[in-house]
């Protein structure tokens, strides 16, 4: 899929890492979510460089309303290696369709941040944005956040300083019996993971069956259809009485209100319409 010219990711994070770094510096209190802010745009941008390897399995139709927790988990769900650091490296191949026997030349080290990690840290930087909470029953002075926002910076520097990310692999395509997108997915990601593949745009998980060669993808789940005809994955096993969901085409939220799965629409934050059968 074709990216925003005018968006560099590989840029960006050094921009914002350089940013926190000069603030950090001078050891300045006042400046340290400033500098929590930049370190949380370096993140963002190493995440996006990596999708940028993978764009022709982005999905087209949703890929540009994705929020950073979106990306992230894209990110893991296209390949079950993406959190694994690789090297790449050639050889002169002698015989077809036989592995070079050596010596390697190594081309480049894709650094791959961890998920959990990069998650959990992200959170944590936002968390240093917001204002403090004035009904706290402590009135200790919280510590300062300097030094998790250096350990960030060390964390960070091996993904600012290696601009190399790579991806080889044969493709599978087929098209989602919720939504209609073709999903695209990585031979080795179906091969390797005992999970669904999902469908990133409406996150409906698909069971699949190798035989003869080929590959079948069987509905998982039935999706949730709205009113307005768009089909939304509705996933049984997270979620509880109270969840809400939207459709994904006209935005419209529901609520589970019962465990007998029924559902209804959200009127507003405060009531909720009366119930239909799902």
């Amino acid at each position: 899929m074709k990216t925003n010219p005018y968006a560099d990711p590989t840029t960006e994070k050094r921009q914002a890492y350089d940013a926190a770094t000069a603030m950090l510096a001078k050891q300045d209190e006042d400046l340290l979510r400033y500098a929590a802010l930049e370190l949380r745009r370096c993140m963002e941008a190493i995440v996006y460089a990596k999708l940028e390897v993978y764009g022709d399995l982005l999905p087209e139709g949703s890929v540009h309303q994705w929020q950073p927790p979106q990306a992230f988990e894209a990110l893991i769900a296209i390949e079950p290696d993406a959190e694994a650091t690789l090297t790449y490296a050639v050889a002169p191949q002698k015989e077809f369709a036989k592995i070079a026997e050596g010596p390697y030349r190594v081309v480049g080290v894709d650094e791959r941040p961890n998920s959990k990690w990069l998650k959990k840290t992200w959170q944590k930087l936002g968390f240093y944005l917001h204002a403090k909470w004035p009904f706290s029953r402590s009135a200790t002075p919280t510590s300062s956040v300097r030094p998790f926002l250096e350990k960030t910076l060390a964390d960070l520097a091996p993904l600012v300083n290696n601009n190399f990310s790579a991806m080889m692999s044969m493709n599978q395509a087929f098209t989602c019996a919720g939504c209609g997108a073709t999903v695209k997915v990585l031979e080795k990601a179906i091969e390797s993971s005992h999970e669904a593949v999902v469908c990133l745009t409406c996150g409906m998980p698909f069971r699949v069956e190798k035989s003869d060669g080929g590959f079948t993808f069987f509905p998982d789940e039935p999706p949730f259809t709205c009113d307005c005809g768009a089909s939304t994955f509705v996933p049984s096993r997270p979620i509880k009485v109270g969840y809400r969901f939207s459709c994904r085409s006209c935005k419209q939220q529901f609520q589970i209100v019962g465990l007998d799965w029924k559902y209804a629409v959200v009127a507003d934050d405060a009531e909720v319409s009366e119930s239909q059968e799902g």
